[in-house]
């Protein structure tokens, strides 16, 4: 809870900023971005559910060939393991030992709030900040997460909140922007013949930029999913930053025709005033937040109503008490999100257990198959991540709920500093 003095801090804090200038600017705002401030500060892990210390005895970083694991041990023996995702580690892993890892040895792991907000500041830490620097944060916490879970044997959603769901729809994304439309299309319907979603996700423009050919490609493929696809499944798009203003306006008006769920990044994604004014222009949703690092960026964003839904990356922003944090402001204005997966590592099953507790999470999450590959299966299960009927059970076990083979596992070596 945050009390008195702590409110009143944040509420002078809040008198220091800027004035709303957001379309729909009225009296009672200000009382919204005090509730901004109050979201972003309040506690995140359930310490009231976690009765005794839990001593943070080592982080380290495992690998084999080109696969990295954090692996985190306290003091009892308790263990807690998390995958990375191995297309951005091998770019930044010197990181987590220079930078990360020793902030969190010796701490109690029920302080992850705090812990989370120390990282940061620690030396020098701030001048990495990015989403380099707060993808390590997010392996170490997602370990931690994991460890506590497996300490007080709870799923890592009763650490974070209430768990509301116990299984979650998902959009399949494809990612293919150099196939015809008539390809993309029969692409999407053997995803939906073999996962049986019922919203499917595509990509628009040539990513960052767009072309003539990449234009007149996008507006044969939105009326043709449509068509081919019917008007019960749920369609989404993705441009990856590849529009103006103006034609992100035309794409948008012809998703806007075809009925389409939400249209994300349309424009470079820091330039958040040409966000908001296609945002303005259009009905249909405009999500993004891939690419934001910082809270206080979410919270622009949601002031301004640049976008109607927030797309949190779980790695990228650093992990849930983060993630979090950013869904209980866009509740306060009452936004929905739907986080951004980086595909690999595991990610479905983080955004599953992000869902299981952030009641304004959409009934969608983005799936991408299982890209690792890797020998796991989810606790009583005997099984990895499976999409039945367009839907994915959240795994109730402890902590993060998998199970890594323990042969496969003592393959990997620590990684000296």
């Amino acid at each position: 809870m945050i009390n008195r003095r702590d409110l009143l801090k944040l509420t002078a804090a809040s008198a220091l900023l800027p004035p709303i200038v957001g379309r729909a600017a009225t009296a009672d705002e200000p009382d919204l971005r005090e509730r901004l401030l109050v979201a972003q500060a309040s506690p995140v892990l359930r310490r009231d559910r976690l009765p005794e210390p839990i001593v943070i005895e080592s982080v380290e970083l495992l690998r084999h060939g080109e696969q990295f694991f954090v692996r985190v041990r306290s003091s009892d023996g308790t263990e807690g393991l998390a995958l990375t995702n191995k297309r951005v580690i091998r770019s930044i892993y010197p990181m987590l030992p220079a930078l990360v890892m020793p902030h969190f040895v010796g701490k109690d792991a029920r302080d992850l709030d705090k812990l989370i907000e120390g990282v940061f500041v620690r030396g020098h830490n701030y001048k990495w900040q990015g989403l380099g620097f707060w993808s390590c944060v997010a392996w170490v916490e997602f370990a931690l997460l994991d460890l506590i879970g497996n300490h007080v044997d709870a799923p890592l959603g009763e650490l974070v909140g209430d768990r509301i769901r116990d299984r979650s729809g998902i959009y399949y994304a494809n990612g293919d922007r150099e196939s015809s439309a008539g390809a993309v299309v029969d692409q999407l319907e053997e995803l939906i013949d073999i996962s049986g979603a019922k919203a499917v996700k595509f990509k628009l423009g040539a990513r960052m930029r767009y072309t003539d050919a990449s234009t007149k490609r996008d507006f044969e493929l939105i009326p043709l999913a449509r068509k081919r696809l019917g008007d019960d499944v749920t369609l989404f798009t993705d441009a990856n930053s590849s529009f103006d203003v103006p034609l992100a306006i035309r794409i948008g008006q012809q998703l806007e025709a075809h009925g389409y769920g939400f249209f994300e990044e349309p424009v470079q994604f820091d330039h958040y005033d040409e966000t908001r004014a296609v945002a303005e222009a259009l009905e249909v949703p405009v999500a993004g937040g891939e690419q934001v690092y910082g809270m206080r960026r979410f919270q622009w964003l949601i002031e301004n109503e640049a976008l109607q839904i927030l797309q949190p990356d779980l790695l990228f922003f650093g992990g849930f008490v983060r993630s979090i944090r950013v869904a209980r402001m866009a509740e306060a204005a009452g936004l929905k999100v739907v986080p951004h997966m980086s595909g690999f590592g595991l990610g479905s099953l983080h955004v599953l257990h992000y869902a299981s507790v952030v009641p304004n999470s959409m009934p969608y999450q983005e799936f991408k198959g299982d890209k690792d590959g890797l020998p796991y299966e989810v606790i009583g299960t005997g099984k990895p991540l499976q999409s039945i009927d367009g839907e994915i059970d959240i795994p109730s076990g402890p902590g993060l709920g998998v199970r890594f083979d323990p042969d496969y596992m003592r393959r990997f070596k620590p990684v000296e500093p």
